[in-house]
């Protein structure tokens, strides 16, 4: 009986330290937009960075972009419309630590906000 809880408990205790490391999401998806040295047709180009900050991959990364304009070409690989939000990355997993960039322009800047991605721990 002894054994069967001490399984028990470190099952639970297992389950707890397993969450505990995967408490990833959107607040893990750090976002940011410099101005470069270049105007493109007369608009300021702006580099845009999607941070993972998370130890674990995320993937189908989807921002907010209703409105978003550029007169520079963006891969769609990297960042592209599907209806009023963008996905990111083409929604493949983002790595942890690792960072999508894509160049646009336009003024202003465009305020990019997450709204959607998975984790995988």
């Amino acid at each position: 009986m002894a054994t069967t809880a001490s399984i028990i408990h470190a099952l639970v205790l297992f389950n707890l330290l397993f969450k505990g490391f995967c408490q990833c999401g959107l607040q893990d998806i750090t976002i940011g937009t410099e101005r470069t040295s270049a105007l493109v047709e007369g608009k300021q180009e702006w580099n845009v960075s999607f941070i993972n900050t998370c130890k674990c991959p995320q993937q189908a990364l989807v921002v907010s972009c209703d409105g978003f304009q550029t007169v520079e070409k963006v891969s769609p690989d990297v960042f592209a419309p599907v209806g009023n939000n963008c996905t990111v990355n083409g929604g493949r997993p983002i790595p942890p630590f690792a960072t999508v960039q894509f160049l646009y322009a336009w003024d202003p800047p465009f305020i990019f906000v997450p709204l959607s991605s998975q984790v995988n721990c």
